[in-house]
Parts: structure tokens; C-alpha cells; sequence
């Protein structure tokens, strides 16, 4: 009768030194796989696939665009608690830096005093071209305004 354990031996030696071969080359190789993004200026949407109207907005408006127009309605803050007319109001705004521009209207202030918050319209002639947006600023603890809402608008 023969013994077979002489044989396995030498192939289960052969199939160790093969895998650890393939071990060792496999580690030298670079496999990566992209997780999200590390651009904390434009966010990048990991699930969903259709593009909702605020992020256009974000995408053509950024956050120094969004200062300037909080700024132009910190300009005229003492219009807006007076409680006076102002749907008939146009604002123009640039911002130097990115080279938008464009110009507020139908601001609403109704709800100035109970939620220190102003809606309102602005056209942006961005790189992407000419929009229209509806959005919301709010008045923060030191009473300054900051936009926080902003969506493409329906024309």
C-alpha cells in the first residue's frame, strides 16, 4: 500500500508559497476607490440622481455671491423694520471677487418681526448665464443678515 501524505505535502507547499507570492504582489499594487470628495467649496452629492433647484443655486451662487447679497440687505435694514413699501425696490449687487452680478426685488418683509427673516427675488448673471432665484434671509444674533435659502426660481 502507498502513502499519500509525502505527495500532499508537496502540493499544499506549493499552493502557500503561491498564495503568499500573490499576497505580496497584490500589496505592491494601488487599488483605490474614491470615497466623496475633499473639495470643501462645492459639495458633492453621493446619492440621488436628479438635481434639485438649490443645488443649482449653489452651484452658480456661491458663498462670497450669497455675503454680498446679505450685505445689500443689511444696507437697507432700516427700510425693512420701518415697515415701509418696498416691493417696488430693485438692489443691484456685484461681487468684485467672482465677477457675478445681479439685482434683488419683490422683497417681503411681513414676517421681518416675527421671524427676522426677508424673501425675495434676484436675477444672477453668472458663468452659467442668467437665472432667476426666490430665496430667504434671515437675521442672525447680531442682527446682520445671511442668506439661507436660495433656489432656481419658476419663470
Amino acid at each position: 500500500m502507498r502513502s499519500y501524505t509525502a505527495g500532499n505535502l508537496k502540493i499544499q507547499l506549493f499552493v502557500a508559497l503561491l498564495l503568499t507570492a500573490g499576497n505580496t504582489l497584490a500589496g505592491c499594487s494601488t487599488v483605490s476607490m474614491p470615497m466623496g470628495s475633499n473639495n470643501v467649496d462645492t459639495p458633492t452629492l453621493l446619492t440621488g440622481s436628479i438635481e434639485s433647484s438649490s443645488d443649482v443655486a449653489y452651484a452658480d451662487i456661491d458663498d462670497e455671491d450669497r455675503k454680498v447679497i446679505a450685505e445689500n440687505l443689511d444696507a437697507i435694514a432700516p427700510e425693512l423694520t420701518a415697515g415701509t413699501t418696498i416691493e417696488d425696490l430693485t438692489l443691484p449687487w456685484l461681487n468684485a471677487i467672482s465677477g457675478n452680478s445681479g439685482t434683488l426685488s419683490k422683497l417681503d418683509a411681513s414676517s421681518l418681526g416675527e421671524t427676522g427673516c426677508v424673501s425675495f427675488e434676484t436675477t444672477a448673471n453668472t458663468i452659467a448665464g442668467i437665472k432667476l432665484y426666490s430665496g430667504t434671509a434671515c437675521r442672525d444674533v447680531v442682527k446682520k443678515f445671511a442668506v439661507t435659502t436660495l433656489s432656481v426660481a419658476d419663470a
